[in-house]
């Protein structure tokens, strides 16, 4: 019920790139070396001509693991313990928890929360451009049913600023990041609190 509601997540990272230019024989390995995300972010969602802006943070690593606060205009937390997505709703005081199915997997999230054996399965390196001070790498889905069709990783002055991509449902979505790092954190940093008087929905 939630699943397109969470196909709009998209943490991005915004990481130093290596002294080596990103290519498309090496990016993947990039990604593969950081295994944490925590950040800011702003997601600018487009369709039919019409935008709209949300502000949040995010938090995941590479054992499927991810924590997302929306903060304005919305005021929900959506997380994952890699078996089960958890979608809470302050304003109507309920918490949806829904199994995560395999076609989770083909959503931008997997570029953070993936071990980089499975991400290779799901995705191709299409091309890996670099005009001036920027560089756009273009990931593509091996499925040909994918909810994704086209993310652009977009890295400006050695950093990995923004992920950008189309979906079947028209819209194009833009993460931007701030304050990054990417250090290690305890799980308990993206375990949901559940606040008393919450109601529980199983899906």
């Amino acid at each position: 019920m939630y699943i397109k509601f969470l196909f709009m997540l998209l943490g991005t990272l915004s990481l130093n790139v290596p002294s080596y230019e990103l290519n498309q024989d090496n990016l993947f390995d990039y990604l593969d070396s950081k295994k944490y995300l925590a950040a800011n972010f702003i997601q600018i969602t487009e369709i039919d001509s019409k935008e709209r802006i949300i502000t949040g943070s995010i938090k995941a690593n590479r054992s499927g693991k991810f924590k997302i606060e929306y903060q304005e205009p919305l005021k929900e937390i959506i997380s994952s313990d890699g078996k089960y997505l958890y979608r809470l709703d302050s304003e109507l005081e309920q918490l949806d928890i829904i199994p995560q199915e395999d076609d989770f997997l083909n959503t931008p999230i997997s570029i953070l929360t993936l071990e980089m054996v499975d991400l290779k399965k799901l995705f191709l390196i299409d091309s890996c451009q670099t005009q001036q001070e920027e560089t756009i790498c273009t990931i593509l889905p091996r499925g040909e049913d994918s909810f994704l069709e086209k993310l652009f990783l977009i890295f400006e002055q050695n950093s990995l600023t923004s992920i950008k991509y189309l979906d079947s449902f028209d819209q194009t979505v833009n993460l931007r990041l701030n304050d990054i790092n990417w250090f290690p954190f305890d799980d308990s940093e993206i375990t949901l609190s559940i606040p008393e008087g919450i109601d529980v929905v199983y899906h």
